[in-house]
């Protein structure tokens, strides 16, 4: 066979496979479930509240301006398939409980004139379906307040609303000691706050 014969047949071999090819690829892209990422913004009314003890009696602060984003992806069937980011910014003065002097002593004892915030930064999540559009997330990420970080897991249980929107909320037990925070105290010292509180979130993330 002549080279200008060879040269041919593959040239032709060539043409043959990427006309085959070509229906495959555009099956499997039709068949396979997408697996792109969408960002969420909050929305709604979302709320935080801090719950804690002290040696006369339960505290708590709320909070109901925050930030938060996410990476979120939904399935054709608008199942809940992936988180591949989630971040929490709540400033620390938008916290408040009923009364001015408690807010001030917090304040000082989380050092929000320094660091003006509380950070929750997500590195990974698993997502378990409960029935339905529910389903219990397990997100572990790093929690950074009054300048110290540390490795956190949220529990908390999600809700896929019909329009693509994602309700969630959980808890995350802190304990001050554990971020180098010296417990509050109040009335001259007869009133202190004790080392362990529960931050409660409720939020709705749309796109």
């Amino acid at each position: 066979m002549h080279t200008n014969d060879k040269q041919a047949m593959k040239h032709t071999m060539a043409i043959r496979f990427g006309m085959c090819a070509i229906p495959l690829m555009l099956s499997l892209a039709m068949t396979s479930p997408s697996s792109a990422q969408t960002a969420y913004k909050l929305g709604g009314k979302p709320v935080m509240t801090l719950y804690g003890t002290s040696t006369l009696h339960d505290w708590t602060m709320t909070a109901h301006s925050f930030i938060s984003s996410a990476q979120i992806s939904l399935s054709a069937e608008n199942e809940l398939s992936s988180i591949s980011a989630l971040t929490m910014i709540l400033p620390v003065q938008n916290l408040k409980s009923e009364h001015d002097g408690m807010n001030d002593n917090a304040y000082e004892a989380l050092k929000a004139d320094k660091f003006k915030e509380i950070i929750f930064k997500l590195t990974s999540a698993k997502i378990a379906s409960t029935g339905g559009n529910k389903y219990q997330l397990t997100a572990i990420g790093n929690l950074s307040i009054a300048g110290t970080t540390r490795a956190v897991t949220l529990n908390a249980s999600a809700i896929v609303n019909a329009d693509g929107s994602v309700s969630c909320s959980g808890t995350v037990p802190i304990k001050l000691s554990e971020y180098n925070i010296e417990r509050p105290s109040f009335m001259l010292g007869t009133m202190k706050v004790g080392d362990a509180l529960t931050l409660n979130y409720a939020l709705v993330l749309v796109k």
